[in-house]
């Protein structure tokens, strides 16, 4: 199991680093754990994800960029493949600063849609953001 766990943070990586986008974001995936859905990807601060040059709180934008990664993430191990984003929501909990990790775990995965739940958390473990994203199975191809 440990074999398998291990090739798919490997795969993880590999899809993550074929954005463009993901290359400026710099997501680092932590950990996978396929039977309970859950992925952990880590997201070193920038001064560029700053709201304002004079804060080192991040912009709300990037904390959804990041909830849309995790969510997807979670969605993909199981999915076996990429699935477009149809809804994202995030709710902002308290100023976010330092490194960041988001946790997305998969709550369902039917044959047309899934869904994940993520949670952002501080270096001191403190929750800043969560979200919930909807996925697109229908174009994801058969394995």
């Amino acid at each position: 199991a440990h074999a398998m766990t291990q090739s798919l943070l490997e795969r993880l990586k590999v899809e993550m680093a074929r954005a463009p986008y993901h290359a400026f974001l710099d997501p680092a995936p932590v950990s996978v754990d396929e039977a309970a859905g859950e992925v952990k990807v880590l997201f070193r601060a920038k001064p560029e994800f700053r709201r304002a040059y004079d804060s080192d709180d991040w912009h709300g934008g990037v904390l959804a960029a990041m909830c849309d990664i995790a969510a997807h993430a979670a969605v993909a191990v199981r999915l076996g493949d990429m699935a477009p984003t149809i809804d994202l929501r995030v709710d902002f909990l308290a100023p976010a600063r330092g490194d960041l990790v988001a946790t997305g775990k998969l709550l369902r995965l039917g044959r047309s849609i899934g869904r994940a739940d993520v949670e952002i958390t501080d270096p001191d473990g403190k929750l800043v953001a969560v979200g919930r994203a909807v996925f697109s199975a229908l174009s994801a191809q058969p394995k």
